[in-house]
């Protein structure tokens, strides 16, 4: 995607042209692939639906527009406000009088939200359900479901991730994923234990595959659906395993399919906490083995170790989040 296939339309069109001219003078939108880009044509098109007749954004409009995205995540949720301030100030610079600029923190930060972590007692339930899953017409079913919801558990892979992985992209030989552009753009390498190895050889070998074909392709070809995965997970094994996917106990979001990244991340640390090591310094190799894009992304699983919060407190995580720059999910 290039600028010539950015479509802005409208009274705003040039102004929303303009600022990401502005943002990439700044070092912002290097690529315009990134999903801000998106996030602009969304609010343009918005913007253009109220058919105005000159350049301005009044707070009804602002707060009519955010309460259009009710039922995004958290983060995405913060993104879009700030996207949306940003874009206020940039016009209010430009000399437009009759500009509403969003008040911040309309929306709770994401470094607070509480993500779902699996307990060892629900992870125990939601395997014992896999294992004993039986399908009449697709046999074929229920190893993919054991080796994907095992892989995603013990590598801490977000779902996409795992779904686009190619043949080629597990090695077998030396226990090793490799995961090509992941979320922001991050490619990783994602070591594995022999444990998981032998699903995963299992499974490749009943399901033969040419080496550019995805390890877990669907059965009609191509790449399996995330909302498929996904929806089969919180309908079926959760509610078989009798754990709630709707919001409690102060968590944004229920538990979901990608609480076994969560999970994973809390296991990893809590366990590099136990083995003595100093949480200080390990935080930023969970970071990089989660590809998050910032070491401050994963300092909220620091959080989450509740057990060690007080020696979290007294090394001073929060250097983190002065030190190494903004919140980058």
């Amino acid at each position: 995607m290039n600028k010539s296939n950015i479509c802005f339309i409208g009274i705003f069109r040039d102004e929303f042209e303009n600022y990401i001219e502005y943002k990439q003078s700044q070092g912002y939108y290097k690529s315009l692939y990134k999903k801000n880009i998106y996030e602009l044509l969304d609010y343009n098109r918005y913007l253009d639906s109220l058919n105005l007749k000159e350049i301005k954004i009044t707070e009804e409009m602002v707060t009519a527009y955010m309460e259009s995205l009710n039922g995004k995540s958290q983060s995405t949720l913060f993104k879009y406000e700030c996207m949306v301030r940003q874009f206020s100030k940039f016009l209010k610079n430009q000399g437009y009088d009759n500009i509403y600029v969003l008040e911040e923190h309309q929306v709770k930060n994401p470094r607070d939200y509480i993500p779902y972590v699996f307990s060892d007692n629900e992870i125990i339930r939601i395997f014992k359900i896999i294992d004993e899953l039986e399908f009449k017409h697709h046999k074929e079913l229920k190893l993919f479901y054991q080796t994907f919801f095992r892989l995603l558990y013990t590598t801490g892979l977000r779902l996409g991730e795992a779904l686009s992985l190619k043949i080629d992209d597990v090695d077998l030989d030396n226990n090793i994923i490799t995961v090509h552009t992941g979320k922001g753009n991050v490619s990783r390498l994602v070591p594995f234990k022999d444990s998981l190895a032998e699903w995963l050889k299992e499974y490749k070998a009943k399901n033969n595959k040419k080496t550019d074909a995805y390890f877990f392709e669907s059965r009609y070809g191509g790449r399996k659906a995330n909302n498929t995965i996904g929806e089969f997970f919180r309908k079926t094994i959760l509610r078989k395993a009798n754990i709630s996917s709707t919001p409690q106990k102060g968590h944004t979001r229920g538990a979901c399919i990608h609480s076994f990244r969560h999970t994973f991340a809390c296991n990893s640390l809590d366990q590099m906490i136990k083995d003595g090591l100093d949480s200080y310094c390990v935080l930023p190799y969970l970071s990089v083995y989660l590809g998050h894009t910032s070491v401050t992304n994963t300092e909220i699983y620091l959080r989450l170790t509740i057990q060690h919060y007080d020696e979290v407190i007294d090394q001073g995580h929060y250097i983190y989040e002065k030190g190494l720059g903004d919140l980058d999910e």
